[in-house]
């Protein structure tokens, strides 16, 4: 089967992926540059340019004024005023802040005309040579907000654009991610479905490509292997209902002589035999009941894999519980159980196949006399609600295992010796189930939270 359109490796598809995140980091960088730009032009942002055309505008006030204070300092700048020593007067700085500055200032080629930067910490430093004292000016070398509030609580402008930059690509990178991730997602969607089709043995479709090679390649192998198992599960499938066919012939070829062999075993034992021949007759009476149960359960088990041919009928269900209630007292008066029988809410009539279905009942209770202690109880209950009918039947024993809970309705399952019998070798559940199926209803096999008993219910 070809690939139905042009296919692109994997590597293309994530170098597209870095292809777009680096044009969006370029983007990002041009457009911050852009506002940085205008922020500079509107005066939102003062350049280092800006700030000493201030300090400059501002030279001959603080030259020529009585004394220097705050008011005729330019906003972005701090001050200190030192004498000709060094020795500081007043101003916003600190006098440590003023030692180095004073230090870089005398470091300087020409001190009234340079401005200083002190290295790590980005300040420069104008000097105004007032008389007997010094007016040094501090600004830093970055660009500044020009409003105060926003000096305050941010970083310098160029700060700012870094890690708005820097958010932008994160918040880009998540975008992108999720973006992509969800077009990967539907490139591997045909996987996932074929898949999980497989998984539950439905090959009846056809495969969907997902347009990236390595994925179709992947989903070549899964066709070809579908294709191998459909035809496999289609050859196995008809050997199994041959072999079925064949056990249920033979099961019923073997009813004939064993019909025989029953046949003269009666009449020899109607006539007159020694001790010793009696006995061997009623070896073969006995064997011949075993075999018959063993064909019949053959013959059951081929009935319902290939499924009961139901005869519904519409049957009074008082009618219908009293026959139950007769067979479950037979079965229980072997043990001596107690049954408490309890009902609730019940229609007039039932429409089911009335063998079949109290067949499946019987098998339930006849298990619950099983693994019952002796003169132990026995709770049968039927209740109807919503149009459906219930029959509950709990026991008082040991209750269902974990591995009893999950697999007690699988053909020849027999589980935990205490709760096994080999009078339907693992099929009474089985073949109980397939007749609640056919019916509409369901089967669910738990633990009584009261008796701590097995619980069996039946829906239909």
């Amino acid at each position: 089967m070809g690939l139905k359109r042009k296919n692109v490796r994997l590597r293309t598809f994530f170098i597209q992926y870095l292809l777009v995140l680096f044009a969006g980091f370029v983007l990002t960088v041009f457009v911050g540059i852009g506002l940085f730009s205008i922020s500079l032009k509107t005066g939102f942002v003062l350049s280092v340019g800006d700030i000493e055309t201030q300090i400059e505008n501002q030279k001959a006030i603080i030259l020529s004024a009585d004394t220097v204070d705050a008011r005729i300092i330019p906003k972005t700048c701090k001050y200190a005023v030192i004498s000709p020593s060094g020795v500081f007067l007043s101003g916003n700085m600190t006098e440590k802040e003023t030692a180095m500055a004073w230090r870089s200032i005398q470091n300087g080629s020409k001190i009234s005309s340079s401005l200083l930067m002190s290295g790590i910490n980005t300040k420069c430093y104008f000097p105004i040579e007032r008389q007997n004292e010094i007016c040094i000016l501090e600004y830093t070398a970055l660009s500044q907000f020009a409003t105060e509030s926003l000096r305050k609580h941010l970083p310098v402008p160029e700060v700012v654009f870094l890690f708005a930059v820097l958010a932008a690509f994160l918040t880009e990178i998540f975008l992108l991610s999720k973006l992509y991730g969800r077009r990967i997602g539907r490139k591997l969607l045909p996987l996932q479905n074929v898949t999980e089709k497989i998984q539950k043995k439905d090959l009846a479709f056809e495969i969907q490509y997902s347009g990236i090679k390595e994925i179709d390649a992947a989903l070549l192998s899964l066709d070809s292997m579908k294709t191998e198992l459909k035809r496999s599960l289609e050859k196995q499938w008809k050997i199994e209902q041959t072999r079925k066919i064949q056990i249920s012939a033979l099961a019923h070829d073997i009813k004939t002589p064993l019909t025989v062999v029953r046949g003269n075993a009666e009449m020899l034992h109607d006539t007159d035999q020694t001790e010793e021949q009696n006995e061997f007759t009623h070896y073969i009476l006995k064997n011949t009941d075993q075999m018959e149960q063993y064909v019949q359960l053959l013959i059951d088990l081929s009935k319902a894999e290939a499924g009961y041919t139901l005869q519904l009928e519409v049957v009074n269900m008082r009618t219908f519980l009293k026959d139950l209630y007769m067979q479950i007292n037979a079965l229980a008066s072997v043990k001596q159980l107690k049954v408490n029988f309890d009902e609730k809410d019940l229609p007039d009539t039932i429409k089911v196949d009335i063998s079949l279905m109290q067949r499946a009942i019987i098998n339930i209770v006849s298990n619950a006399v099983d693994y019952s202690p002796e003169h132990g109880v026995i709770n049968f209950s039927v209740s109807a609600e919503q149009n459906k009918i219930s029959f509950t039947i709990t026991d008082n024993g040991k209750g269902f295992s974990p591995e009893d809970l999950k697999n007690a309705a699988n053909q020849f399952y027999q589980g935990d010796s205490s709760r096994s019998s080999k009078s339907h070798y693992g099929m009474g559940l089985f073949i109980t189930e397939s007749i609640i199926k056919q019916h509409g209803g369901t089967l669910s096999i738990t633990n009584s939270p009261v008796t701590g008993g097995g619980m069996v219910v039946i829906e239909i």
